[in-house]
């Protein structure tokens, strides 16, 4: 089992949407981690209409019980135990993440992270970890360092390439392992792309599909042939490049390509 990050560089890719996916055509048992410091998308969005009862206390209450575990007042605490079911199967759960973008500052990363480790290896849980937009002062640098691997979402425009460009400059020096997934809405070709940001490699490429994407993003009805979407499809290829990517080889976290110290976001 392995622990997996799944980021954006801004500009509104479909970073949410495209994690949400992924966890719902996950073909195990597999939490989806909402971490963007900005706040949370799909309680309000692809479960409004679909989840009945109290939510639960989510990534906020499972923070708050980590530090009060790490400062020795609780005992052992499972990530299991905050999450609410995705789907009927009860193989996909959401940790929902945080409602208010001030409580942010409230997270123990650190801790977080040692504690999906763990549902990955105790558990035997697969975890998708949602951080949302990455390159300011709040992005959850700790996660990134121990994710198993990190694909960040992205269009095929020049200013999203733009925005990419600096921010996978310092993810790659935090990451062990970095992929690229591409939504098919810009002009610029594969190929154009890898050159522009570093050679990385585009693990999956997903098509631009407005309609189904409002099913996780909004909320709305799912046509009776959404799981059989091409969008769906293509996310299940996603998530088999993205194992694949967690098992190649990795370089240490946390050091430049000179092996010194760098890549913080700021």
């Amino acid at each position: 089992m392995a622990v997996y990050c799944l980021v954006s560089a801004g500009g509104s890719p479909g970073v949410t949407t495209t994690a949400l996916a992924l966890a719902l055509s996950w073909p195990g048992e597999v939490v989806l981690a909402e971490c963007d410091p900005a706040g949370r998308r799909v309680l309000p969005g692809y479960l409004a209409q679909r989840f009945n009862g109290s939510p639960g206390p989510g990534l906020l209450g499972l923070a708050m019980a980590l530090d009060h575990q790490h400062a020795g007042r609780e005992s052992a605490v499972r990530v299991e135990d905050f999450t609410i079911p995705l789907d009927e199967r009860r193989r996909a759960w959401l940790l929902h993440g945080i409602r208010d973008p001030r409580h942010a500052g409230q997270v123990n990363w650190q801790l977080l992270a040692d504690a999906f480790i763990g549902a990955s290896t105790v558990s035997g849980l697969d975890v998708i970890i949602d951080a949302g937009r990455v390159g300011g002062s709040d992005t959850p640098t700790a996660l990134l360092q121990r994710a198993d691997g990190v694909v960040m979402v992205l269009g095929r425009s020049l200013a999203q390439v733009d925005a990419a460009q600096p921010r996978l400059d310092a993810l790659r020096s935090l990451a062990r392992r970095v992929g690229l997934c591409l939504i098919d809405s810009g002009p610029y070709g594969t190929s154009e792309i890898r050159k522009a940001l570093f050679g990385l490699p585009v693990v999956a490429e997903l098509p631009h599909s407005p309609a189904d994407a409002r099913v996780l993003s909004d909320g709305a009805s799912q046509r009776l042939s959404f799981r059989t979407s091409l969008l769906m499809r293509a996310t299940t290829h996603l998530g088999e490049a993205i194992r694949h990517l967690a098992r190649e080889p990795a370089g240490p976290a946390g050091l430049s390509r000179s092996g010194v110290p760098g890549g913080e976001f700021r």
